[in-house]
């Protein structure tokens, strides 16, 4: 990727910051800032391809956690405006105060309505059929849901037939990769085809509870 020395200084320092406050909050399972450079900040910035990515656009990070793939992808692409979304107060602010503190200026801490986002991204926080619940209603027609998967990719695939049906997403692309430690990568990409049922997500907890299951 062409990121220039400013961009990886930040992304090194933010890495740093992930690992120390680890000790003290759980923030991130990785502990040693070696394996996170990799596990985090490589892993985050694998879901890039630039042609999903507009100019001046909106991203949209679902469950971004210690704020990956997010705070990377904003490093990264300064033009873009990033919303970190989090079930975990804590955790955003750590995220604001570290952005802050290393002049990223273009994400936000806030709800998004729905229908807005280019780029809503998720990182394998939850089965495939959920995050897409979760994710795609925020996307706007034409816009790119990227759901970042490990193993069982295809099978979570398949299991998600209908709901993609439901809120009108279509596979485009997907992409295989290696982590430098070995684990294996999965991510899809999907277009939204036209706008969702209002009637998504539905109430919190719902989706997670009672995941629309089944092929197409």
């Amino acid at each position: 990727l062409a990121a220039d020395e400013d961009a990886v200084r930040k992304m090194a320092e933010y890495n740093a910051m992930v690992i120390a406050m680890s000790r003290k909050m759980n923030l991130t399972g990785i502990k040693d800032a070696e394996e996170s450079l990799v596990k985090n900040i490589y892993d985050s910035l694998t879901v890039y391809e630039e042609k999903y990515f507009p100019k001046n656009g909106r991203m949209l990070d679902l469950g971004t956690g210690a704020g990956f793939p997010g705070i990377p992808l904003a490093i990264l692409r300064p033009d873009m405006q990033v919303v970190l979304v989090d079930s975990v107060l804590k955790k955003l602010v750590f995220i604001e105060n570290a952005a802050a503190k290393l002049g990223i200026k273009n994400i936000k801490i806030l709800h998004i309505r729905a229908e807005e986002g280019d780029m809503v991204t998720a990182r394998a926080v939850k089965m495939l059929p959920v995050i897409a619940e979760w994710g795609i209603p925020f996307v706007k027609e034409d816009g790119i849901f990227a759901a970042m998967k490990g193993p069982g990719a295809d099978e979570e695939l398949r299991q998600s037939g209908k709901i993609l049906k439901e809120l009108k997403a279509e596979l485009m692309e997907r992409k295989e990769l290696e982590l430098p430690t070995g684990e294996r990568r999965t991510i899809l990409y999907f277009r939204k085809t036209a706008p969702s049922p209002k009637t998504y997500p539905r109430k919190v907890g719902v989706a997670e509870k009672k995941p629309i299951i089944g092929e197409a």
